[in-house]
């Protein structure tokens, strides 16, 4: 199983004060397989394409994450957002872009003009276009989130998904119903723990070894999935939990 870093998993003073570039270096020394590249943590001294140089030259894969949503209030395509995350994802050198889903509609958006995009603006070979479960209503619904995938299978669009496992319950989803309704049509996971507080849920790190719902939860998907922390965690503990990760994962498909 390959475990990647979201960079938005590392303390902000942190990433501030030594960078991306030097952030990037020490998560490759800690074990990690792939880096997550936040466009909202990106600042004008950060140069996509030399961020993407230096996770080649480490061997690291690298996605690449952006806010923005993928259909707007009007339910349609946000074509100028999504030509340009592509963009930039593909300067980046990014096997993968990851963007919310937005306001999907199953009967006013318009697909064809979809599948009309695609088909004159396709992504570079390699670029993975993926919708992530985020936590707002129409974004983090099953149902919605599997009637938009299925249209895009129906019309051989290459749209996947990012399942992200602690996003369901800001929404009052399942995780394990919604992993085994959506699982088809993952190719990366996001890891987080959250928790209940009076006012909404908070991330935190995940309880080590794996809880066995948890482990429950990712034998859903393939096991070359790869995994994302995107819990918090720091500089310095960073490798142990790659490391851990990596052996649970490993020790779960023996078993199976």
């Amino acid at each position: 199983m390959k475990v990647f870093v979201c960079m938005n998993s590392i303390p902000t003073e942190r990433l501030q004060t030594l960078g991306h570039l030097e952030i990037i270096k020490r998560l490759a020394a800690a074990g990690a397989d792939g880096i997550e590249i936040r466009k909202e943590l990106l600042t004008q001294d950060d140069k996509l394409e030399k961020l993407g140089a230096l996770c080649k030259e480490l061997n690291l894969a690298v996605y690449y994450s952006a806010p923005e949503f993928l259909f707007g209030p009007d339910h349609q395509l946000n074509e100028q957002g999504f030509k340009q995350r592509t963009w930039e994802a593909q300067e980046l050198g990014a096997d993968l872009l990851k963007m919310p889903l937005g306001s999907y509609h199953e009967k006013e958006t318009n697909m064809s003009y979809v599948s009309e995009v695609l088909t004159e603006n396709p992504p570079n070979d390699g670029l993975a276009i993926t919708i992530e479960n985020d936590q707002t209503p129409g974004g983090g619904n099953v149902q919605t989130i599997t009637h938009f995938l299925s249209r895009c299978k129906t019309l051989d669009r290459p749209i996947e998904m990012t399942f992200d496992t602690g996003n369901w319950l800001y929404t009052d989803e399942e995780p394990m119903m919604a992993a085994r309704e959506l699982a088809g049509y993952v190719v990366y996971i996001h890891l987080k723990q959250v928790k209940r507080v009076h006012d909404g849920w908070v991330t935190e790190p995940v309880s080590m070894p794996l809880l066995p719902e948890v482990m429950e939860l990712l034998g859903n998907f393939k096991g070359a999935c790869p995994v994302a922390i995107e819990f918090p965690v720091t500089l310095e503990n960073a490798a142990t939990y790659i490391s851990l990760m990596k052996m649970e994962r490993e020790v779960s498909h023996e078993r199976a």
